[in-house]
């Protein structure tokens, strides 16, 4: 039988340090473009056994071959990552250690069920030594030691979370250019990270794709009521979200305030996403009714929707911001930092995407767009363009088979010599 993409159908065995879902979107999309290109997927994946996890797995289930997941209870992981702490291994990598899962895979690596194998994340890395000979893709996604870097300094951390970010970096940039070793074939999802890999002396063939974005989920609702000047979305209980966030309200909003004009109305912001801390809840009540904090929502498209412009104020960040893409989807003009905007080059070329580099030029670039609202929904619909030509799941999922069939060809190859 023959897939799309002009390939063989492939069998693929698909290793996750978690359950992928709408959230994880990066291995979701994957895995459902490589089912419709008629690819068979067996995915092997860690859970927690969350309400979230059991949800993803109906859809999951409909796409692939075979689901297996193997119970990983936060408490237990939680237990391995402490007792890696005086140790060299990274507390990512023993959050994720578990020997059901070595079992699952050397057993369904062993009976030749599978053309390849694809490893997401540096959490799951560990995994490729029970794969035996089958060929392995590792989805890196991002360069993790380069996040922990960044981590170190970011200003709202704590002294506590510092000092581990400091411990972590100093295992992982030993831990990741070594893991990154095993693999014939690595991706992440920008050019920045592959540098970083790199320059961490990894000599493997890194490829670059991006992250997509669902076009039929996010999409501009003409006629929307604005609700709110600005919108950042994200989960809140990661550290460099948090921070933005903070960043928003403590440094950006009062000089946007100042910026705009006598008798203009009140600035509004929305902050949507899970995990908002009591630090972050207070700054927002600070703000009265102008600052709303969602908590967990369904449906973000709603909440960018409602909005005249996205904010992504991120100090910390690596790879791709799906926030960026998916406010760019709905039409949705974007002012956002340099660490934002070096993965999105086209979208900053083609207008839909400011770059400010402190908070004072945050603020006039969110002024400017919200005083000119015309030139606001012409870049709004220069970044819907964007993603459609950029960032699409379907190109992205074509590249990934193609990358496939060259590691499968090249172990056939090697084989036959």
């Amino acid at each position: 039988m023959s897939a799309d993409h002009g390939t063989a159908t492939l069998r693929i065995l698909y290793i996750l340090p978690y359950v992928p879902s709408p959230i994880r979107v990066r291995p979701y999309q994957f895995i459902r473009q490589l089912a419709r290109a008629g690819h068979h997927v067996t995915v092997a994946a860690l859970g927690e056994g969350s309400p979230a996890d059991s949800a993803a797995l109906v859809e999951l289930r409909s796409l692939c071959e075979a689901v297996h997941i193997v119970p990983h209870p936060r408490r237990q992981a939680m237990g391995q990552a402490l007792a890696a702490l005086p140790t060299p291994i990274p507390l990512w990598a023993a959050w994720c250690r578990s020997p059901e899962m070595l079992r699952l895979l050397r057993s369904l690596a062993a009976n030749g069920a599978f053309d390849v194998a694809h490893i997401e994340h540096l959490r799951a890395a560990q995994y490729a030594d029970s794969l035996g000979d089958l060929p392995c893709v590792f989805d890196a996604v991002d360069c993790i030691t380069e996040l922990r870097s960044q981590l170190m300094t970011l200003p709202t951390a704590s002294r506590a979370s510092r000092l581990l970010s400091r411990q972590e970096w100093r295992k992982i940039r030993r831990y990741e250019p070594q893991v990154c070793g095993r693999f014939p074939q690595i991706v992440v999802t920008s050019r920045i990270d592959a540098e970083a890999l790199t320059a961490l002396g990894v000599d493997r063939p890194i490829s670059v794709l991006p992250n997509g974005v669902d076009g039929d989920t996010f999409h501009p609702i003409p006629g929307t009521p604005c609700r709110w000047s600005l919108v950042f979305t994200g989960k809140m209980s990661y550290a460099p979200n948090r921070d933005a966030a903070l960043y928003l309200l403590e440094e950006i909003l009062p000089r946007l305030d100042a910026l705009m004009p006598a008798g203009a109305a009140a600035l509004t912001v929305c902050l949507a996403g899970s995990g908002p801390d009591q630090r972050l809840r207070q700054a927002a009540a600070r703000w009265g009714d102008r600052v709303t904090v969602t908590g967990y929502v369904d449906d973000l498209q709603t909440y960018l929707a409602s909005a005249q412009i996205a904010i992504c104020p991120m100090r910390a960040g690596v790879g791709i911001q799906n926030k960026a893409l998916e406010a760019m989807a709905t039409g949705l003009p974007v002012v956002a930092t340099p660490i934002v905007g070096r993965a999105l080059e086209s979208a900053v070329a083609a207008g839909a995407v400011r770059i400010a580099p402190d908070a004072d030029s945050l603020a006039r670039a969110c002024a400017d767009w919200l005083q000119t609202p015309d030139a606001a929904r012409h870049a709004g619909a220069a970044g819907r363009a964007c993603v459609e030509n950029d960032f699409r799941w379907d190109s992205a999922g074509s590249a990934l088979v193609k990358i496939y069939t060259a590691v499968f060809g090249r172990r056939s190859t090697a084989g036959m010599n």
